[in-house]
C-alpha cells in the first residue's frame, strides 16, 4: 500500500491510498466465499455455486460491493496507522480505479485532531486579585441567619410593605399561576409572589378587610379577604442566639465562624475567577483550527444536558422549544459559541499538559474514586465497576489531567498562590438550619 497525505484548512487530512491489484483480488475472493455460503442459488447446494453463476444470480457488482465493504475500512485503518494522523470523525471515501487499471485508488477525507500552537505563556502575566471579606458582609450573613430564625406574629396594625398577610382568594381570573379562587395564601407584601397590583392593594389592609385589584395585564380583577396580618419578629443578637443556632457560646465566636465560612467561599470564587482569566489570557494567543465534528459533538452533549434537566421537571425538549418559539437548528446555533470555547479550552489544556509533562498517577485516580464514592454514597468497588463501563475511567483521567493543567498554568501565569490566613472554621459555621421553604 502507498499512502500520500496532505492537509487542508479546518483540520482536515486527505489520504491518497493506492491499493495493489493482488489485495483487491484477495478481497474479491473473500467476498465470493462469504456470499456463496449465504445465498442459495437454484440448482446448486449452498456454498457450491461457481463465481460466474453467483454473479449472474446476485447481479453485476454484488461481489465487488461486498469486497469493498470490508476492504475500504481495512485499507483506511492501515493508512491511518501508516500516516500517523489522529482522526476525530468518520471519513468520506471516494473510490476509483487505479490509473493503470490495476488495483484501486481511495481518497479519504477526514477531520483530524487539530494542531494547537501554544504561545510562550511564561511571558504572559495575570494579576491575582484579593477580595477580603469585610465586616459588612459578616453583618449581612448574621442578619440572614437571624432572619431564618424569625417567627411570624399576628399584629393588630394595618399591613405594611415587608409584612405578611394571610389571604383567602375570593375571585380571580382563570390562568393566573398562584392566584386561584378558594385558595389560602401567606404572602410577603412586596415580595413579588402575587401580581404587583394585588400586593399594592394589600398595603394598609387589616384583618377582615377585602381588597380588589384590577390587573394591568387586562386579565380582570382579583379580590381577596385578609384573614390575618403578621410581622416577622427577629430574635435578639446575643450569646443565647449564638448557642441556639450553632456550637458557639458567644456572638463573637459565631461571627468568627461566619467570617471563616465566607472566607472559604470567597477563596473558591476567587480561584475560579482567576483560572478563567488565566485561561482566557492564554487562549487569546493560542492558534487552533476547530474541526466541526468536535464542536458538533460538544453541542450534542449540551443538548443532552438540557434535555435531562427538562426531563427532571417533567418536560421535553420539544415542548420547551415550542414554548420559546425556537427550532432545533436555532437552539443548536445558540449553543455553538459556548461549545466552541469549551473545545478550545479543552484542547489548550491538553496541549499544556503535554508540554509540561503532566500525568495522572494511579494514586491520584484512587483518591478521586474515593471522593466519587463519598459523593455518590457508594462503596469504592461499586464506583470502580461503574468506571470500567465504556470510557468513563478514561474520561475521569482526562478530566483530572485538565484540572492539573489549569493549576500548572495558573501557577506559571499568575505566580504562586500567596499564603491566605484563614480562621479555623468552628463547627458553628455550617450548623445553621436551612431557610424555610417558600
Amino acid at each position: 500500500m502507498k499512502v500520500a497525505v496532505r492537509t487542508e484548512p479546518g483540520s482536515r487530512a486527505v489520504l491518497e491510498i493506492e491499493v495493489p491489484e493482488d489485495v483487491v483480488s484477495r478481497a474479491m475472493d473473500r467476498a465470493y466465499t462469504t456470499l456463496v455460503r449465504q445465498v442459495t442459488v437454484p440448482g446448486f447446494r449452498r456454498g457450491k455455486a461457481p463465481r460466474s453463476i453467483l454473479e449472474r444470480h446476485l447481479g453485476a457488482g454484488a461481489i465487488r460491493e461486498e469486497a469493498l465493504r470490508r476492504l475500504v475500512p481495512e485499507q483506511y485503518s492501515e493508512a491511518v496507522t501508516q500516516s500517523g494522523i489522529s482522526p476525530v470523525a468518520s471519513p468520506s471515501v471516494d473510490i476509483q480505479e487505479a490509473e493503470d487499471g490495476k488495483g484501486l485508488r481511495l481518497t479519504a477525507t477526514v477531520e483530524v485532531y487539530p494542531e494547537v500552537t501554544l504561545p510562550d505563556y511564561r511571558a504572559i502575566h495575570v494579576e491575582r486579585e484579593a477580595h477580603p471579606v469585610g465586616d459588612d458582609e459578616v453583618d449581612r450573613a448574621l442578619e440572614d441567619l437571624r432572619a431564618r430564625q424569625g417567627r411570624l406574629v399576628t399584629v393588630p396594625e394595618a399591613a405594611r410593605r415587608g409584612e405578611y398577610a394571610l389571604l383567602e382568594v375570593l375571585s380571580a381570573p382563570a390562568g393566573l399561576e398562584r392566584v386561584q379562587a378558594g385558595k389560602e395564601l401567606l404572602v410577603e407584601i412586596g415580595g413579588g409572589l402575587l401580581p404587583a397590583e394585588v400586593e399594592s392593594a394589600l398595603e394598609g389592609a387589616r384583618a377582615g378587610d377585602e381588597r380588589t385589584a384590577a390587573l394591568a395585564s387586562g386579565q380582570g380583577e382579583v379580590t381577596v379577604r385578609v384573614a390575618d396580618v403578621r410581622r416577622k419578629e427577629l430574635p435578639p443578637v446575643d450569646d443565647e442566639f449564638a448557642r441556639r443556632v450553632s456550637d458557639q457560646t458567644s456572638i463573637a465566636g459565631l461571627r468568627a465562624g461566619l467570617r471563616a465560612q465566607l472566607d472559604r467561599e470567597r477563596a473558591e470564587r476567587d480561584t475560579g475567577a482567576l483560572q478563567e482569566r488565566v485561561v482566557d489570557a492564554v487562549l487569546a494567543q493560542t492558534a487552533v483550527e476547530l474541526p466541526e465534528s468536535l464542536v458538533d459533538h460538544e453541542i450534542d452533549h449540551a443538548v443532552e444536558d438540557v434535555t435531562g434537566r427538562l426531563q427532571a421537571r417533567g418536560l421535553t425538549l420539544e415542548s420547551y422549544l415550542r414554548s420559546v418559539d425556537k427550532d432545533q437548528a436555532t437552539f443548536r446555533g445558540e449553543l455553538r459559541p459556548r461549545a466552541e470555547r469549551r473545545v478550545r479550552v479543552r484542547l489548550l489544556l491538553e496541549a499544556v499538559a503535554e508540554r509540561e509533562g503532566l500525568t495522572i498517577g494511579e494514586e491520584e485516580m484512587a483518591d478521586e474514586v474515593k471522593k466519587l464514592a463519598a459523593e455518590l454514597q457508594q462503596d469504592a468497588p461499586s464506583v470502580e465497576k461503574w468506571l470500567d463501563e465504556g470510557s468513563r475511567r478514561e474520561g475521569l483521567r482526562e478530566g483530572l489531567l485538565r484540572r492539573k493543567a489549569v493549576g500548572a498554568l495558573v501557577g506559571i501565569v499568575a505566580g504562586p498562590e500567596p499564603a491566605r490566613p484563614l480562621a479555623e472554621p468552628p463547627a458553628a459555621a455550617g450548623a445553621a438550619p436551612p431557610p424555610a421553604p417558600e
